[in-house]
């Protein structure tokens, strides 16, 4: 485990995640969420006709869900090999967002975000074999707006890398 983690944290930071994630944004959706949060201004649960707009909270609703996506299909080299990422995924925890809103317009209904990632951070805590990663996941509309940039921070459990 420990080769692997050594692997991972020198080539991994700073490189790209390989490929994106389309989230398509629903009305429904956006309402529900807010709801979900006590929210009652009309600006994020008013009539579909009315434009309204998400809630900063709806990010948790894809962030980490389109990560999960892009990391499962991610390889690595080692050892002049190919092997995933992910050995194991359900090793993968979340393990904290922080969010970014500079520079971002407010998510619609309608929608089409696309979400990228680059590889932040990598580290080990070597007492219980936790690998830890950041990433830095960029959220753009169908205009190439950008709505969310997000410092997602994932743990993979012994076993999963």
């Amino acid at each position: 485990m420990k080769k692997n983690a050594d692997a991972l944290i020198s080539q991994l930071p700073g490189k790209k995640v390989p490929g994106q994630v389309r989230i398509r944004c629903r009305y429904k959706n956006l309402i529900d969420f807010a709801k979900v949060y006590g929210l009652s201004d009309p600006k994020y649960v008013g009539p579909e006709e009315d434009g309204i707009v998400a809630c900063k909270a709806f990010a948790n609703h894809f962030t980490v869900k389109a990560l999960y996506k892009l990391l499962l299909g991610m390889k690595i080299e080692q050892d002049g090999k190919k092997r995933p990422f992910l050995i194991n995924p359900a090793k993968l925890l979340h393990a904290g967002n922080k969010y970014d809103w500079k520079d971002c317009v407010d998510i619609k209904d309608g929608d089409s975000l696309t979400v990228t990632a680059e590889w932040g951070k990598v580290w080990l805590v070597e007492k219980n074999m936790i690998l830890f990663a950041e990433f830095l996941v960029t959220v753009k509309n169908q205009n190439d707006e950008l709505v969310c940039k997000p410092t997602v921070t994932a743990a993979v459990r012994p076993g999963g890398y």
